[in-house]
């Protein structure tokens, strides 16, 4: 720390008990002021410090980050009332059907060839969390535009299958080479917060290039120049994946 009182964000890391990374991250996404500039060096002061303790505590008290950084103006004593409203609430099959606008059976045959994976597989009642609404929205969107719904069912199974295998491994990795080098529970968090979505980004965008690369290769001459057009242009999609 210098004279003055102000930290390099190496300073302020270590004095929140957090990571540079994290700090660029809450400044990312708005939920850090960012440091005053002097010349070309960037100082942080006791405010920062202060700030990433409150967004620990938030964030501990079952806050999103999203919602940590729309709660700056709430009176403290709503806090423990906003935090219970913040904890996800699980969903029943028919809460998700009724959600997404299906047969409860369509969760059910869903489930059962898992596509959709609930909150405690032992649970005789599953939950699902509302990411499982999406899904099956998706799931329905996929069948109206002509693909059977029991062949899309059999190859989300089958896809479901391989998915387990990998996902596994990728535990391993995560285990062996992030969770061990962490420092306490906290810092450990904000990795998982960081990666997840990164880890799920990758991922999705392999899945789409495979997918495009393969149409691609099985048309032949005399397909029509639309379809041919529509996939050269869907390779500039890009997948994002954030938290709410």
């Amino acid at each position: 720390m210098s004279e003055s009182g102000a930290l390099r964000v190496e300073d302020l890391a270590a004095e929140a008990g957090t990571s540079v990374d994290t700090i660029r991250y809450y400044q990312r996404l708005r939920l850090l002021d960012p440091p005053r500039r002097v010349g070309r060096r960037a100082e942080y002061g006791g405010a920062h410090v202060v700030r990433l303790a409150e967004i620990r505590r938030l964030a501990d008290n079952g806050f999103t980050l999203a919602q940590i950084r729309n709660l700056s103006n709430q009176p403290t004593d709503d806090l423990g009332r906003l935090a219970d409203e913040a904890r996800v609430r699980s969903l029943s099959r028919a809460e998700v059907a009724g959600r997404a606008g299906v047969p409860e059976g369509l969760v059910v045959l869903l489930t059962d060839n898992g596509l959709l994976q609930p909150l405690d597989r032992s649970d005789p009642e599953p939950r699902f969390d509302e990411g499982a609404v999406a899904m099956v929205e998706a799931g329905l969107a996929i069948s109206n535009a002509g693909i059977p719904l029991d062949e899309l069912v059999h190859l989300a199974a089958d896809h479901a299958t391989n998915v387990d295998e990998v996902v596994r491994r990728a535990v391993d990795l995560f285990e062996a080479h992030v969770k061990a080098d962490a420092g306490s529970d906290e810092d450990l968090a904000e990795v998982v917060r960081t990666l997840l979505p990164a880890v799920v980004r990758l991922v999705a965008q392999h899945f789409h290039r495979s997918l495009v690369a393969h149409a691609r290769a099985r048309m032949g001459d005399g397909d029509r120049h639309s379809l041919a057009d529509a996939l050269v242009a869907v390779d500039d999609l890009e997948v994002r994946c954030e938290w709410p």
